[in-house]
């Protein structure tokens, strides 16, 4: 059997607007597969939207929070609004 399960369109699960901006280095394994693949065609002040599927975010594993609870589902398709500061 195949199994698909979506993030809930609408839900926002993490915001650099609340927490500060996300920094990470190209090629270091620090950002999801489909954000390291946007970003580095990205310029300084470009904005994309993203929309990636489970095998470029989280896989089957999801993401859980440090008490185990789920914060991102198994599977999850997931929409990133980004705007690239600085290179």
């Amino acid at each position: 059997a195949k199994q698909k399960e979506e993030f809930p369109a609408g839900i926002e699960f993490d915001s650099s607007k609340k927490r500060g901006p996300f920094k990470f280095t190209l090629g270091k394994g620090k950002a999801i597969k489909a954000m390291e693949m946007a970003v580095a065609t990205m310029k300084e002040g470009e904005r994309a939207e993203i929309i990636c599927r489970a095998d470029f975010a989280y896989g089957s594993e999801g993401l859980r929070k440090s008490n185990g609870g789920v914060m991102i589902p198994p599977f999850a398709t997931l929409c990133f609004d980004i705007t690239l500061l600085k290179c």
